[in-house]
């Protein structure tokens, strides 16, 4: 089965005469050839190639380009690149904009649903998707401004939010904690609810929570090493001051601000987080 590629061929051969464009076009007519001027300034060649494969068109595309040169003294070792591309793709990018969407300070403050100082606290996120700096302010790309807002922006809060995969008990303990850390009422919904707040024992100030220990194979300690790797929480077991009498191996869990967060808790920074920073 064949079908057609479009093959673009580019000679390090700047200062082409014009009549040698001409002349490259017609030996190329029956492959729908041109030739032209590259933004470089060199002779760039495109013709189309019905093949079987894209590798086997740009061979024969890149013979048939040097041939239709060659009879103008620009020879093979000439050739400084190629490029092939099914006739479907060469389509599309066609149709595509010769220039992006842009984004000055205003569209960007539109678009990721902030106020436009915040775009410029926002500076070092958006450098991803910063193309230049004009005397008016930096120029984004929309489209990339679009997904940053979708994918890595809390537009609600103003913070970065990138989404965690959690499983049902890692999401339910915490959510759980979260609640107990911030005072709220505690959630009690699902089998893996009410299994977390049972082992809550209470509070201890600056977002902090006090667990039961819990053996080191079960469901609940396995979540509560995703949710520490995670970084959404931070775990210590009790001083000897804050240990009571049969609960020596209790756990304080300190919710740190992205995991207040990810549970739909949105506060300050915390201790245990400002003292991670």
């Amino acid at each position: 089965m064949t079908q057609q590629f479009n093959v673009y061929v580019e000679f390090d051969a700047p200062d082409t005469p014009l009549q040698v464009f001409s002349a490259i076009y017609e030996d190329l007519l029956e492959y729908g050839g041109s030739a032209g001027t590259a933004p470089n300034g060199n002779l760039s060649v495109r013709l189309f190639i019905e093949s079987p494969s894209a590798v086997d068109a740009g061979i024969r595309g890149v013979e048939y380009a040097q041939a239709a040169a060659m009879k103008h003294k620009i020879y093979p070792n000439a050739v400084i690149g190629f490029a092939v591309l099914t006739e479907e793709e060469f389509d599309r990018q066609l149709a595509e904009p010769v220039v992006p969407e842009l984004a000055g300070v205003a569209e960007a403050a539109e678009i990721i649903k902030v106020s436009p100082a915040r775009v410029s606290q926002l500076e070092r996120e958006l450098e991803p998707h910063h193309v230049q700096t004009l005397a008016s302010g930096p120029i984004f790309l929309a489209e990339g401004l679009r997904r940053y807002a979708a994918t890595e922006h809390n537009s609600t809060r103003g913070r970065r939010r990138t989404e965690i995969p959690l499983t049902d008990i890692e999401r339910a303990l915490l959510e759980v904690l979260a609640s107990a850390a911030a005072s709220a009422e505690v959630p009690s919904g699902t089998e893996h609810h009410q299994l977390a707040t049972e082992a809550v024992e209470g509070t201890m100030g600056a977002s902090q929570v006090r667990l039961r220990a819990q053996p080191a194979d079960s469901a609940l300690a396995v979540a509560l090493d995703s949710l520490a790797g995670h970084r959404l929480v931070r775990t210590r077991t009790v001083y000897r001051k804050e240990a009571a009498a049969g609960r020596e191996d209790d756990l304080v869990v300190t919710m740190l601000g992205k995991g207040l967060r990810h549970a739909g808790v949105d506060t300050a920074p915390t201790v245990g987080e400002k003292d991670q920073a």
